[in-house]
């Protein structure tokens, strides 16, 4: 039996996939000559006919389940059928002087066993015969935008016939459904600037500039110029590659731009292609606004999922995000809100979950929030979480969590790279797998199901400054909620901001173990031998078994167990410390102090040196332009001594052979003050 159970969202297709294209797609509609284009917008289908075998299951929608407006083409599985059916445009099109063009169309199927094929055919004799132009074999469910090459012998010829065809058994299917066909013609060059890879946050300092381009024209693009502009600099190289028609590929300049701490528009412009101008400039410009921040940290995605164990249509999205979850243990934060509908609801339904219902505006489950701003309805994909994954954050958050009796004590920390306002931080108390609450779908057991929210789950007020991190504490007795066992619970951490509805970062707090505090009363200063010296006192808890330490977001010392440490400078310039404490396995927030490093050089400020080679594997020559010169000693990115020299001489030899590969910095002390240089061996 066959249940017409999806709607717009019920689709497994990538959600970042559907709008990279259809981004490209409106620029492409701009670009080309379009030849043909239909929306069935029309409250009938009009122009079109179906005359063959299965005429009956085709017809007009007033859905938009494909992904674009009302109304839609639509194929149903019933009356079935078995072979192939076609649904005709019946006015002829011109493909004269064409040779080559582009299909886009959207559509959406669920498949239920098997495969079925569908494809678009032209003829030019009046239908008696119908060569293929396009044409794909889908053997899973999903909502899809295609675009790709149109081509068939009726080519440049003036009077086609198109068709939509179908081919299989339509008892594989539920409904097909189709939207925004277009058949374009482009260019011979034109390059489609898609846009700028740089993510919306990154660190201050080098930062390389990337961008996305698409061959929208008929030849290949096997050169072309590009420009970038940041602060009031641009810069301009050129790109050797070979992309064919309508494909895309990414690129990254060689010249780094230095981003200072705050915001920056960046422009990025394709000047030429293959030696000439482009044909259509129109799709040549993107622009992106970056801010430059002082950290960032692993992103770990949230997942909030509105179910009820009277939900039909729950069972099959609880099992394959089961299965999901299972594959990418560590890569997510879950919380499962039971809601009070359809039928007589799941009878863990609580107030907290209404009111993340009515933040969200959910009014039917299945529904799935995917960091606060993905909204679907089938399951999250692989590469939907890959994506995220990917995406540098701009808050770490650590939290704990033990019981005393049936009272759950949690502490934790959330700490900002950035100066953050009208923020909440939530805290969700979860029971991993439940057996109580079965009503009338036939599941017999469910995960990651909310029992208790903080602040009756309106979150809590958070403002923070850059560097900052607050500590939010939370006890409750849990013997007043539906817990079904003390001993199996989870606590979710997830920053919000209240606006937006985006979700900044997230975690599991550590479960069943005390807190993992950060270090205490931490200090950043200059020794005056151009050196950074950093100092710390040991958490409140004094359980630390390590401490971690990165200077500009590099990590320069691992798991020592010092409450100092000394950091070489090679340059003068800002500097963003972090201390880290460390539990074993687990990890505290850090603790992150600036400062605006001055280098200790006095005296003649013609005083240099001269290290070559440079990167050396053997033998580098150390020469002092001018000075008098005494010792030289070598660290290496830990801040360890490694060598210490006497200088006799003006320059010296200096034995790397036995270094192991790496960074390392020359400390050379000369009577007008000491000079640091950076060395590479490899």
């Amino acid at each position: 039996m066959h249940f017409n159970i999806h709607n717009k969202q019920t689709m497994k297709k990538s959600l970042l996939f559907i709008l990279f294209f259809t981004a490209s797609l409106c620029l492409m509609s701009q670009s080309g000559n379009v030849i043909f284009q239909e929306s069935f917008d029309s409250d009938i289908l009009s122009g079109w006919s179906m005359t063959d075998d299965g005429a009956a299951n085709w017809s007009l929608g007033t859905s938009n389940n494909a992904g674009g407006l009302p109304n839609e083409l639509q194929l149903a599985w019933t009356p079935v059928f078995e072979g192939i059916t076609r649904v005709v445009y019946m006015t002829p099109i011109n493909f004269a002087g064409i040779e080559s063009a582009t299909l886009s169309f959207k559509h959406d199927v669920y498949v239920y066993e098997d495969c079925a094929t569908i494809g678009f055919a032209t003829s030019s004799d009046n239908g008696s015969t119908w060569n293929t132009a396009w044409s794909k074999t889908y053997y899973e469910s999903g909502e899809y935008i295609v675009e790709d090459t149109f081509s068939s012998v009726d080519m440049g010829k003036d009077n086609v016939m198109l068709c939509l065809y179908f081919e299989g058994t339509t008892y594989n299917i539920n409904f097909w459904y189709f939207d925004d066909i277009s058949i374009i013609s482009y260019n011979q060059v034109d390059a489609n600037l898609i846009g700028i890879n740089n993510y919306e946050y990154a660190i201050f300092g080098e930062n390389e500039i990337s961008f996305t381009l698409q061959n929208t024209g008929s030849n290949n693009i096997e050169t072309f110029t590009a420009s970038y502009t940041i602060d009031g600099e641009t810069v301009t190289e050129t790109f050797n590659t070979n992309i064919p028609t309508m494909e895309s590929e990414s690129f990254i300049f060689e010249t780094k731009h230095s981003m200072e701490l705050g915001s920056h528009q960046l422009e990025v412009e394709v000047t030429s292609v293959n030696g000439i101008s482009d044909e259509n400039q129109s799709n040549n410009h993107a622009e992106k606004d970056i801010i430059a921040v002082i950290g960032i940290t692993q992103k770990i995605p949230m997942i909030e999922h509105f179910s009820s164990s009277s939900c039909g249509p729950c069972v099959e999205v609880n099992a394959i995000m089961e299965e999901f979850t299972n594959d990418n243990v560590g890569k997510f934060t879950y919380v499962k809100y039971p809601l009070n509908f359809p039928g007589t609801g799941d009878p863990y339904y609580t107030s907290e979950a209404g009111v993340r219902k009515s933040f969200y505006g959910v009014n039917g489950v299945p529904k799935i929030f995917f960091d606060g701003i993905f909204d679907i309805s089938y399951a999250i994909e692989q590469e939907e979480l890959e994506a995220k994954l990917e995406t540098p954050a701009i808050a770490n958050i650590r939290g704990s969590f033990d019981m005393d009796g049936n009272t759950i004590n949690i502490t934790a920390d959330f700490m900002s790279y950035i100066d953050m306002n009208n923020m909440k931080a939530f805290i969700s108390v979860n029971e991993k797998t439940t057996t109580e609450n079965v009503s009338s779908n036939g599941e017999t057991e469910f995960h990651h199901i909310m029992m208790k929210m903080l602040d009756n789950a309106e979150g809590n007020d958070l403002n923070i400054t850059a560097g900052e991190y607050k500590r939010f504490e939370f006890s409750y007795d849990m013997s007043s909620t539906h817990v079904e066992d003390i001993n199996d619970l989870e606590v979710a951490l997830w920053l919000q901001d209240i606006e937006s509805k985006e979700i900044i970062n997230s975690r599991f707090a550590y479960e069943y173990t005390g807190h993992v505090y950060p270090v205490q009363n931490m200090t950043v200063e200059e020794d005056g031998s151009n050196n950074l010296v950093i100092s710390w006192e040991v958490p409140q808890n004094e359980n630390a078994s390590g401490y971690n330490i990165y200077v500009n977001n590099e990590l320069v010392a691992e798991n020592i167990s010092e409450l100092s440490y000394q950091h070489p400078l090679s340059e003068a310039g800002f500097y963003v410390v972090e201390v880290v404490a460390l539990y074993d396995d687990k990890s505290s927030v850090g603790v992150v102090k600036t400062i605006d490093a001055e280098l200790n050089i006095s005296g003649d400020t013609d005083v240099s040196i001269n290290i070559y080679p440079n990167p050396a594997k053997n033998l580098v020559k150390l020469s002092v332009v001018s000075g008098q010169q005494s010792a030289v000693r070598i660290y290496n990115v830990l801040g360890m001594i490694v060598d210490e020299i006497e200088m006799n001489s003006n320059e010296i030899e200096i034995n790397v052979s036995e270094y192991k590969s790496g960074i390392y910095f020359i400390n050379v002390e000369t009577s007008n003050g000491n000079i640091i240089k950076k060395m590479i061996v490899e």
